[in-house]
């Protein structure tokens, strides 16, 4: 339940990150919403991948200080708005993921149930507040994470054939799934099917290989040199160690707090 309501959080906030991350490109491109909005966002993010590494605590402090962008630019993530928004007696997904971060924090430092009755009684508040969670993130159906497998142009239209397995579900048996888009993407890359189109979840989101599972894993990113090397990347299902040395000077690359001015 605990390890569930971590990667609820992850992925609410490298969704959100992923379509800040994609706006900023398309401001550089001359499209999406004005200069510098969500950077300050993304530098604290990167600030944290080159620290000590991004923990359940990252993720929720890094939601919670989306609220003032998410009212000034509903449109730049659908739906987070509303799910961030604490109303009278229905909190937003934030107090949730806390409380369920604290619990695991608690059981982590040794205060764990000391009687069946306490267990069940922690267990049911526990269920609560995640079933109210998952509630708050109803929005990412909107947002589906999809896995690209192929990318093929069609010269007589301009357009891409695009196959790729809707990452929903039970992994690794995604609905595969056929688009046509505009532009090309990667092959073997997670993007987020956002409203405007598809934006690539990396560097935040990788297929790779666990040499533990022997098998292609979902994974995050959670830490990176400051200076130089890889990424460290920990898939979702069992939370093994994966090093992806491609992606390190993606996650320096993102916005620095230093230069992204007030």
């Amino acid at each position: 339940m605990l390890d569930a309501a971590e990667s609820l959080a992850i992925t609410v906030s490298v969704t959100a990150a992923a379509l800040l991350h994609g706006q900023s490109q398309r401001h550089a491109g001359g499209h999406g919403f004005p200069e510098g909005v969500g950077q300050r966002n993304l530098s604290a993010l990167r600030s944290a991948y080159l620290g000590k590494g991004a923990t359940f605590g990252t993720w929720t402090t890094w939601l919670n200080a989306l609220r003032s962008l998410t009212e000034t630019h509903p449109d730049l993530v659908p739906g987070l708005g509303d799910a961030l928004q604490d109303k009278p007696d229905d909190p937003g997904i934030v107090v949730d993921l806390n409380a369920l971060r604290q619990e695991r924090n608690r059981a982590a430092h040794g205060n764990k149930p000391r009687s069946q009755s306490e267990s069940a009684l922690r267990v049911a508040q526990g269920a609560y507040q995640l079933e109210r969670a998952l509630a708050k993130a109803q929005f990412l159906k909107d947002v589906p994470w999809l896995l690209t497998v192929s990318c093929a142009y069609q010269p007589r239209s301009h357009t891409f054939d695009v196959v790729a397995h809707r990452a929903m579900g039970d992994h690794p048996d995604f609905e595969r799934q056929t688009f046509t888009w505009a532009d090309p993407v990667a092959n073997d890359t997670f993007y987020v099917l956002s409203p405007k189109g598809p934006v690539a979840l990396s560097p935040f989101v990788a297929s790779r290989f666990c040499p533990q599972c022997q098998q292609m894993e979902v994974c995050y990113v959670y830490r990176a040199d400051r200076n130089e090397g890889p990424a460290e990347l920990k898939s979702f299902g069992r939370g093994h160690d994966i090093s992806a040395a491609d992606l390190g000077d993606d996650v320096r690359s993102l916005p620095d707090r230093r230069k992204t001015g007030p």
